[in-house]
């Protein structure tokens, strides 16, 4: 080990007898950055001019300030935060500068830096307060504490010394501690509920947090709960946490009771009747209760809840009740009712209702459309998908300039490093000054440099919604179709599958767990993998791109396999496992598919399943290649498709 840092401190120090290359220096930070993390490198004063002019030299400078703090003083700090200040450093060195100060206690110091670089959360205002409590500001601290404590979660550890103090002055107060306690409640927090009972003395306060906990207990209490008992907003929040409760046992008793009881709040309550109003409605619907229809009617009689109305129009669907479909697609909003979503339902409703209405000529404005259901309609139609695919030209004096930004150039290094939670920092900072030209040029620039999502984050986020080439990369694309050649399926559909879960980054994780360009769980990517002999030991593969393409359009094609060669149902299990897919089958797999995919209970999984089929159509396009949306056998099952059956029937 020490042979091979003496190599890489000479690699480091060893003058070039001709200008340093870009390459060479990323390779001279590299070694540097690792000498650094791991101790063996305290002082950049020899290194060579080459490295001192490196974009990322700052990001040397920063590593080692956070190893010498014990030797750092605030000038220091105030010197970095002054020549870094274009960079997220400085904030970042500061929270490790104040944390060491807290650490070690110096507490009049820890109050001079936080006076200088004041960090505004919890954690940093807590210990803020413990510094002055430690060094002769009790009073301001004090002051202080009641604004910490009142809050609906767990305070941060740090404030403890703080509260301490506090509940000495004989704070908090019953009435006080009361409030937390619905604070708290509110957001279900009822562990931190039960431990602020402790300081509720007042026996009236007290019976009213027993109330709280009477109903918690047994939800269906709440239809006994009397005005005499709890008023105001505590009954608002009280009311709320019981019949969310309730209803996720039994949907149809809970709104039942709800509709009794809610006109007993007050109108300074009606954001919780509103909540809970929409609430119920989302989970009769989406849960296809039999009564949904009539208890939503009850709900939002006059159509105020969007989404609420949007749903009553799925429930519709999903009884195939084609007057009702029709009639609530007219309740929505306007501007809701010209989405290309509801103008398709209406013209299959109107068709059904009418069989003389040419519903083809209806679905032709919507065939227009770039979507899932414009390409529904160009395909029902047998018209072409319209891409609608435009582009703004590259302005190359704009190019040039951001180019030379060093925010967006220290952005692309650290994209190169594959530091990329560092990279995003820079360009998220940059992005702060741009115009919405400006951004949509640097996403052309970070899609030359193979930084996909981004491109495509700064064409979403400036509107272009046209800019396909933009939006739409297609990254080892080559790799996508040879691995969808062997499993026999879309070539361009793993490919869509990626561009939708993680945009192409390469070492994208979710909260999940899943991981890489196709977001494999590790548990499926092991079974995966040996299932169907493929390469694979270690976690980090999931992040290389080969292992991870091989392994998700395997598993692809193993969903496809298992529901009947259909890629909707394929894709719908591929976004929330084969279980759930096998049971909403199970529920309304008689419906037409296009029926059945609007229905999908998950507003994520409906979403992903009609983005995927819709990026197919794009990639397709963009290749050279026809395309289509469905299969031959997909497309017979569709609402307009079966309705022609019938009508054919002997």
């Amino acid at each position: 080990m020490r042979r091979f840092a003496l190599c890489l401190t000479l690699a480091i120090t060893a003058p070039l007898s001709q200008a340093t290359t870009l390459d060479q220096q990323r390779v001279q930070f590299k070694a540097s950055y690792e000498l650094i993390k791991h101790g063996k490198l305290t002082s950049l004063q020899k290194a060579p001019d080459s490295l001192k002019e490196y974009a990322l030299y700052p990001y040397l400078e920063f590593e080692l300030n956070k190893k010498n703090l014990s030797h750092t003083k605030q000038a220091q700090i105030d010197s970095f935060a002054k020549r870094y200040a274009d960079t997220p450093l400085p904030w970042q060195l500061n929270r490790a500068w104040l944390s060491y100060l807290y650490k070690n206690k110096r507490w009049k110091d820890y109050r001079a830096a936080y006076k200088q670089h004041p960090v505004k959360n919890d954690l940093y205002s807590c210990r803020l307060q413990v510094a002055r409590l430690k060094s002769g500001a009790k009073k301001q601290a004090l002051k202080a504490a009641e604004s910490l404590w009142l809050v609906p979660h767990s305070q941060h550890d740090a404030c403890d010394p703080l509260f301490d103090a506090w509940k000495k002055t004989g704070q908090p107060n019953s009435a006080l501690a009361l409030k937390r306690f619905w604070l708290a409640a509110e957001k279900g927090n009822t562990r931190l509920a039960r431990f602020i009972e402790r300081s509720i003395k007042n026996k009236t306060h007290k019976a009213q947090a027993a109330v709280f906990w009477k109903i918690r207990k047994d939800p269906t209490q709440v239809a006994k709960l009397s005005k005499k008992q709890l008023t105001g907003k505590a009954r608002a929040i009280a009311l709320t946490y019981a019949y969310k409760r309730w209803s996720l046992k039994d949907r149809v008793a809970a709104t039942n009771s709800w509709l009794k009881q809610r006109k007993t709040l007050s109108k300074a309550e009606q954001s919780y009747r509103e909540s809970l109003d929409r609430t119920l409605g989302l989970r009769l619907a989406a849960n296809y209760d039999e009564k949904a229809a009539t208890l939503i009617a009850k709900l939002d009689p006059n159509y105020q809840i969007k989404d609420v109305t949007e749903w009553r129009i799925r429930v519709a669907l999903s009884q195939q009740d084609w007057k009702q479909v029709s009639h609530t697609i007219s309740k929505l909003p306007p501007n809701e009712q010209e989405n290309d979503r509801w103008v398709y339902w209406k013209a299959i409703a109107d068709s059904q209702l009418d069989k003389s209405i040419p519903v083809k000529k209806k679905l032709a404005a919507v065939s227009q459309e770039r979507s899932f259901y414009g390409f529904l309609a160009a395909e029902l139609n047998n018209q072409p998908f319209a891409l609608n695919k435009q582009s703004i030209p590259l302005q190359k004096p704009v190019m040039g300039k951001l180019e030379s930004i060093p925010g967006l150039i220290r952005a692309r290094e650290l994209h190169q490093m594959n530091l990329i939670v560092a990279a995003n920092r820079e360009w998220r900072l940059v992005e702060k000054s741009l115009s919405k030209e400006q951004k949509l040029m640097a996403g052309y620039l970070a899609l030359s440099w193979g930084w996909h999502n981004r491109a495509i984050n700064a064409a979403i986020s400036t509107g272009q919604w046209d800019e396909l080439s933009i939006r739409f990369p297609s990254p080892h694309k080559q790799l996508f179709e040879k691995n969808a050649r062997q499993r026999k399926i879309d070539l361009t559909w793993p490919l869509a599958i990626a561009r939708q879960e993680s945009a192409f980054l390469k070492n994208a994780k979710s909260h999940a767990g899943a991981r890489g360009l196709m977001q494999l769980m590790p548990n499926t990517a092991k079974r995966t993998a040996r299932k169907h002999k493929i390469p694979y030991k270690r976690l980090s593969q999931l992040n290389q791109p080969q292992t991870n393409i091989a392994l998700g359009t395997a598993y692809l094609g193993e969903m496809y396999n298992l529901f009947d060669n259909n890629k909707a149902y394929a894709t719908a299990a591929y976004n929330a496992g084969p279980h759930r897919v096998k049971k909403w089958l199970n529920d309304r797999g008689h419906l037409p598919l296009d029926i059945w995919i609007e229905t999908i209970p998950f507003k994520e999984t409906r979403r992903y399943v009609q983005n995927v089929l819709a990026f197919r159509v794009i990639y397709d396009r963009m290749s050279g290649r026809s395309g289509n949306l469905l299969s031959d056998h997909e497309e017979k099952l569709l609402a307009l498709n079966a309705k022609e059956d019938d009508s054919n029937a002997l």
